[in-house]
């Protein structure tokens, strides 16, 4: 149902300006016509408050006043990651691969094999610290063990360029 501008426009008000009037029709599924014109006077029948008998000035600017009973909830680490325990989870790391190093001198061969599988188990002992334990100590056995897991590669690489294949 399409609502002409003569419905909107009060009869005898100045030009451009719409009104609702009384006899317009009901728009199907608005909950009501817009609004149009100066907005609704306060009525002087509200008394003043405290402040304002008083004297003082109730601007905008001042903040509001909340009486809080409970405080807000703060949320923290359980178990926060620092620096100290980083490093004693680096030299614990450290000297687990370098444990399982010395115990294979005599090739690369078994070099390599056994920096891989003291790897996995560094890593496996880093994801139950990381779940159960204190994660500083399991970020220090992560990064220990990927460095030595790292020099295992290169040396797995440098093999390679010279036609020998370490892990076979």
């Amino acid at each position: 149902m399409a609502v002409s501008e003569s419905q909107w426009k009060e009869p005898g008000g100045p030009p451009g300006q719409l009104q609702a009037t009384a006899a317009r029709q009901p728009w199907p599924g608005a909950m009501g016509p817009p609004v149009v014109g100066p907005p609704p006077r306060l009525s002087a029948a509200r008394p003043p408050t405290p402040a304002a008998q008083m004297g003082s000035w109730q601007g905008a600017l001042r903040p509001p006043v909340f009486r809080v009973s409970t405080p807000r909830p703060t949320y923290r680490e359980p178990l926060p990651v620092r620096g100290p325990m980083v490093a004693a989870g680096a030299g614990a790391g450290s000297a687990w691969m370098l444990l399982f190093g010395l115990m294979m001198t005599g090739s690369a061969r078994g070099y390599v094999w056994i920096t891989l599988i003291a790897g996995i188990l560094a890593w496996a002992a880093a994801a139950i610290l990381a779940r159960f334990g204190d994660r500083g100590v399991a970020v220090g056995v992560a990064a220990a063990s990927g460095v030595a897991v790292a020099i295992a590669g290169i040396m797995v690489a440098y093999r390679l360029a010279g036609g020998v294949w370490l892990l076979w």
